[in-house]
């Protein structure tokens, strides 16, 4: 199951002054980092069949990051990703994320601004000359929330926080806020098939990370 807030909402919402209540998602990042956050712009939510545990590792791990995270970049194949200091997200590290592209090989530079084991993983855009993940905007947040249910299932939401180059991008342009919505799901779908086949292994093929602070 998916939930999709609608960009034209909540670029309303930006526009009309909304205060700190139409971004909660931005009031629990500042309780783990101390960077700036930018505007709200989209938010989409995946119900996955599998406990938090293998969604957290696999969120946390670089194995299939390129996979999911490029999905729907037209023109990329992704290859591969890594942190540049240890085997899974700290906070401070780098993660890379390397493709294909029309004009060779590219990567994006990720830093991983909040990190809350098992609840929190919020990436912000340090280098991205390809324009991999997005264009014309600044500030580019992708911060993941994990939230687990009795039934067994988890829950993650992919928040996108940036400042566009206008106030009004958001409503001048829908047809590339549809596009960013489009490759957000796209993603969250991928992830989602990943892990509940993970989850359907005995011994899955994961680092062995900590859930809980």
């Amino acid at each position: 199951m998916r939930r999709t807030f609608p960009i034209f909402i909540l670029a309303l919402a930006a526009a009309s002054g909304a205060s700190a209540q139409q971004d909660p998602w931005a009031e629990r990042l500042r309780a783990f980092t101390d960077t700036p956050i930018a505007d709200l712009q989209g938010v989409d939510c995946v119900s996955i069949d599998a406990p938090r545990a293998i969604v957290w590792r696999l969120l946390v791990g670089p194995e299939t990051a390129a996979t999911w995270m490029l999905a729907g970049v037209q023109g990329v194949i992704p290859r591969r990703a890594h942190y540049r200091k240890g085997l899974t997200a700290s906070k401070g590290d780098i993660l890379s994320l390397e493709a294909t592209t029309p004009r060779g090989p590219r990567h994006v530079d990720l830093a991983v601004i909040a990190f809350q084991p098992g609840e929190v993983l919020s990436f912000l855009v340090k280098s991205d000359e390809a324009r991999l993940l997005d264009v014309a905007v600044a500030r580019l947040t992708a911060s993941f929330f994990v939230e687990a249910w009795p039934n067994g299932t988890t829950d993650l939401t992919w928040v996108s926080h940036y400042d566009s180059n206008s106030p009004f991008a958001a409503l001048l342009s829908p047809s590339e806020a549809h596009q960013r919505n489009i490759r957000r799901l796209h993603a969250l779908d991928i992830f989602k098939s990943l892990a509940e086949s993970a989850a359907r292994l005995p011994y899955p093929p994961l680092h062995d990370v900590p859930t809980s602070p």
